[in-house]
């Protein structure tokens, strides 16, 4: 009985080892993993941007001012470069860094992604 719960306990380490060297999810990207992060609030500023995967256009997240009914975004303005750029830096999933942020035309953002992959 002794040897067969070591023999278990030494297969669940060699399972658990090998996982972790494996690297799991962490720092390996593809696109449908991308395209699943969740949407998420980020602050910057005076501004709540809501970032969300840019489906389909590689390791990007698209950055949209979110408004409420106390919060007139025509008299704020567009928000400033650095509020955008604090925000993309903030919202980047673990394993990967900013590249590189683009404002678009309706008035949001465009962050681009270095993790580790290129996109497929």
């Amino acid at each position: 009985m002794t040897r067969l719960i070591h023999a278990a306990a030494i297969l669940i380490a060699a399972v658990f080892v090998s996982g972790c060297a494996s690297g799991g999810s962490g720092g390996s990207w593809s696109a449908s993993s991308w395209n699943g992060l969740a949407p998420q609030n980020v602050y910057a500023g005076n501004y709540q941007f809501y970032a969300a995967p840019a489906e389909g256009q590689g390791f990007k997240l698209k950055f949209t001012v979110k408004t409420d009914g106390n919060f007139n975004i025509a008299s704020a303005g567009p928000p400033p470069e650095a509020d955008l750029q604090t925000a993309a830096e903030a919202a980047a999933p673990e394993g990967c860094t900013l590249v590189s942020v683009e404002r678009t035309p309706d008035g949001g953002a465009l962050a681009d992604y270095d993790c580790g992959e290129e996109s497929k």
